[in-house]
């Protein structure tokens, strides 16, 4: 405001904390909430059917993790997921395409087991990137 008002009120301190908060702090938490949500997703991969498949190797074992997460204008992205070439084949394949056992860990096993995840879950991933933005926030 102006001074000839007869009030002031000081905010440079404030812009400066608010310039910090809009182009370090929260595109850092937004790049961590996406790596946990991520992983989150891949725990939920191994966890809730439909699975992902052990049959053939050891698919739950080879969790690449998060590989890069990245914020670019309005768009947040995050790469990763499992470390085998035949993960894309069966993640990609229609249903019913491959007879998939049950004794091998997966009581549930079946094809698009992220994709189902990412649209079940679709909430408690966002409330993670959300919490991670608020607690670094604080």
């Amino acid at each position: 405001m102006k001074r000839e008002t007869g009030f002031y009120l000081d905010t440079s301190d404030f812009d400066k904390k608010l310039d910090k908060l809009d182009k370090k702090i929260i595109p850092d938490a937004t790049r961590r909430g996406l790596v946990d949500a991520m992983n989150e997703l891949l725990r939920d991969s191994i966890e809730k059917p439909p699975q992902a498949p052990k049959e053939i190797g050891e698919l739950w074992g080879s969790i690449a993790g998060t590989v890069k997460a990245f914020i670019k204008r309005s768009v947040m992205s995050v790469i990763g997921g499992f470390n085998k070439i035949y993960a894309r084949r069966h993640h990609e394949a229609e249903p019913g395409e491959f007879k998939y056992t049950t004794d091998k860990g997966a009581t549930q096993p079946g094809p698009k087991f992220m994709q189902s995840k990412m649209i079940q879950f679709k909430e408690k991933y966002f409330w993670i990137i959300s919490e991670t933005i608020k607690r670094a926030g604080r």
